[in-house]
């Protein structure tokens, strides 16, 4: 029954009827409810047909986004080496985004999360299940299951948009089947009750990307906390945290902390878009400090020298 369904409905979507009765509702919901192109501002459609090519071109390669975030964890035991035994290597946690922040990228997110465009949804689902399908495969490849944790979203704001912008995302991918094969969302951290959540936590209205590295550590350290389903989770399961935008880096530590703290292996990061690097950071770095300091601070100090090494974009 299921099956001919199916069948019935897919014949229905291509048939030409199906084009021409779509294209005269679209016309006429455009006269009652007015819209224009969030990039270009072209009249009668979310998002245009050359600003949606223009959008999917610059989300269609994914790359390895770590660099530039001084915020990020640093990355699972082993995959720094160094050649000094009394070196420490600090390496950041693989982030693999689907674009850049930036131009079309920008304005389509934005729109999306701020201003209530979730009809531009089905162009940003799929640049992340791109991304996604990459760092499945390019971090977890010797996993034969991979867990996908989302970054919590704040409930104040998910009342006032209306919806959980990331959850639609992945609502979306999971409905039409378009996850990485072996892969499951589990919502396994929340924000902490006592929390009101990392954008709030910002003395003064100042932004996250305002603080510096450590004062973004301290603004959402302890902010997060391990929700009921880290129960069904066992320890050393691979996952890959996934979330919108990598700025900072500083709140997918604190989703990597709360795994980590539960004995899940954090793999990576997965986001839709990373914000551009500093001018001539094309490179991903890691931070050499002497192995006596290292119990006594998690995170490099100014002091440290900087080595940096090729990333793996292969």
């Amino acid at each position: 029954m299921r099956q001919r369904l199916e069948r019935y409905l897919d014949e229905a979507r291509l048939h030409p009827l199906w084009d021409r009765t779509g294209g005269a509702l679209r016309e006429f919901w455009s006269l009652i409810l007015p819209t224009e192109c969030v990039v270009c501002e072209q009249a009668d459609s979310s998002l245009c047909v050359d600003c949606a090519v223009i959008l999917r071109r610059a989300t269609v390669r994914p790359f390895r986004a770590e660099h530039g975030a001084e915020g990020l964890p640093e990355a699972e035991a082993g995959l720094a080496v160094s050649l000094n035994p009394a070196v420490h290597l600090f390496s950041p946690l693989p982030v693999v985004a689907a674009g850049e922040y930036a131009k079309a990228v920008a304005a389509a997110i934005l729109a999306f999360k701020n201003h209530g465009h979730t009809d531009i949804a089905r162009w940003l689902q799929a640049a992340l299940a791109g991304a996604l399908h990459d760092a499945r495969w390019r971090l977890c490849g010797d996993y034969e299951h991979v867990l996908l944790i989302p970054v919590p979203s704040r409930g104040v704001s998910i009342r006032r948009r209306g919806y959980d912008p990331l959850g639609l995302l992945l609502g979306g991918l999971a409905r039409r089947r378009e996850f990485p094969a072996g892969t499951r969302v589990v919502g396994a951290v929340r924000l902490s009750r006592p929390s009101l959540g990392p954008a709030t936590l910002v003395p003064d209205g100042l932004s996250q990307k305002s603080l510096g590295r450590r004062g973004r550590r301290r603004n959402v350290h302890g902010s997060m906390e391990a929700s009921p389903m880290i129960r069904n989770i066992p320890k050393g399961a691979p996952c890959l945290i996934v979330d919108d935008v990598l700025t900072t880096g500083a709140t997918i530590a604190e989703t990597a902390r709360v795994l980590r703290a539960a004995g899940i292996i954090v793999a990576g990061a997965v986001v839709v878009a990373a914000t551009p690097a500093p001018r001539g950071e094309n490179q991903a770095t890691v931070t050499a400090f002497p192995a006596s300091v290292e119990g006594a601070s998690s995170e490099p100090t100014e002091k440290n020298r900087r080595v940096g090494v090729n990333s793996n974009n292969g």
